[in-house]
């Protein structure tokens, strides 16, 4: 079995100089889901951020991979384009008030998410709790039914495409020069679609790559978290892709209505 390459393990939010590119691999600059947002996190082992969606007024969901281990706060932004959030805190300490452009949060992981990324345990699923309620964004929905993904056939989910949304990094050849794929991580929240693959246990596989003609891209290192949308609704969040340039492959987004996703979801919201 090949090694699976976690898919966000959440940016690293030092930012890389511009590099002119020819194209943008896998997406477009997306104002048409305004309940996506990015948040920037503290841990043992530096500051990171991931992205996540809007599901009530005070409640973010993301994954556990992004939440777990968080000191402090985290701070979150629902700008198409991130502010700049200035320099960490001092120490290594984690976040206590948020930066102009941003509001402060609490990040919960799932007590029962799996490592490992095994896909039928996989629950790799967290919410970050805002500390005020946040007016003028509509929350997106989630599936009508627990299980609801399982009322339908593979057929059927494979009729339409997938809805990727989050604020990764994207990997582009440059106009110039040696020609390997460099990151560009510029802050602004994309989307893309992606066609399904399968879906095994916690998780929906997707196809990603722009090179795939029935799909426009996939999700890269910062989207962990961020949000996958079918048949008007938010049915899950990016967990890990298989790709390390996030040039292909088939990724895999953490299921919103499997029983132990489901449950961890609800106990957050009213």
């Amino acid at each position: 079995m090949r090694r699976l390459i976690v898919a966000a393990a959440a940016a690293l939010v030092a930012l890389t100089p511009a590099v002119p590119v020819s194209a943008i691999v896998g997406g477009d600059p997306d104002t048409t889901h305004p309940g996506v947002g990015m948040f920037i996190f503290v841990t043992g082992e530096g500051r990171f951020r991931c992205s996540g969606t809007l599901i009530s007024d005070t409640v973010l969901l993301t994954a556990a991979h992004c939440t777990k281990g968080v000191i402090g706060k985290a701070i979150v932004t629902f700008s198409p384009v991130a502010p700049d959030a200035g320099p960490p805190p001092a120490g290594g300490a984690g976040y206590t008030t948020a930066p102009a452009g941003y509001v402060t949060g609490a990040a919960h992981a799932n007590p029962a998410f799996n490592e490992k990324l095994q896909t039928k345990d996989l629950l790799d699923v967290g919410v970050v709790v805002l500390d005020a309620p946040m007016t003028g964004i509509t929350p997106a929905p989630l599936p009508p039914t627990q299980g609801w993904l399982d009322t339908l056939t593979v057929k059927e989910l494979k009729a339409d495409l997938f809805t990727l949304v989050g604020y990764g990094v994207r990997y582009e050849k440059p106009d110039g020069g040696p020609q390997k794929p460099v990151a560009v991580r510029d802050l602004t929240r994309r989307s893309t679609t992606a066609p399904l693959q399968n879906i095994v246990g916690e998780v929906i596989q997707l196809a990603e790559g722009d090179n795939d003609s029935r799909g426009g891209g996939g999700t890269c290192f910062g989207d962990s978290g961020g949000a996958i949308f079918w048949g008007g609704y938010l049915v899950g969040d990016t967990s890990f892709g298989g790709s390390l340039f996030c040039q292909g492959g088939v990724g895999g987004y953490q299921r919103a209505d499997t029983p132990g996703a489901w449950e961890f979801i609800h106990s957050f919201l009213p």
